[in-house]
């Protein structure tokens, strides 16, 4: 949760010292990815964040800015689960995708993936 409130806070100080769209770009990437760890990419508040600041602009950053504060409220009134309290339960009729379900899942860095050569 504190996270959510640096990001809130980082984006006004990015504001009030002048909007420069590379510190926006590094604010932009990791307020993503800590929606990401909380909330999963299916999310509402993770998917409206990224349509809403998908322009390099100061009103991107604004609605980005809304979307964090709404979902750090959110959170805290506990009208969202964070991921790690989310359980995830195979379908009950498909018994032959149980275990692909169940499965131990490994998350590869992105350096590996962004090291993999375009076909």
């Amino acid at each position: 949760m504190d996270n959510l409130i640096d990001l809130i806070n980082m984006g006004r100080v990015i504001l009030d010292n002048g909007f420069d769209a590379d510190t926006f770009l590094t604010w932009r990437h990791i307020s993503f990815v800590c929606l990401l760890g909380l909330l999963g990419p299916l999310n509402y508040y993770t998917r409206t964040f990224c349509s809403f600041t998908r322009e390099t602009a100061p009103q991107s950053l604004l609605a980005g800015e809304g979307i964090l504060e709404t979902a750090r409220m959110a959170i805290c009134e506990g009208q969202v689960l964070r991921e790690s309290s989310r359980i995830f339960k195979p379908f009950k009729g498909h018994s032959k995708f149980v275990p692909w379900l169940s499965r131990k899942k490994h998350w590869f860095p992105l350096e590996r993936l962004q090291s993999r050569p375009t076909a």
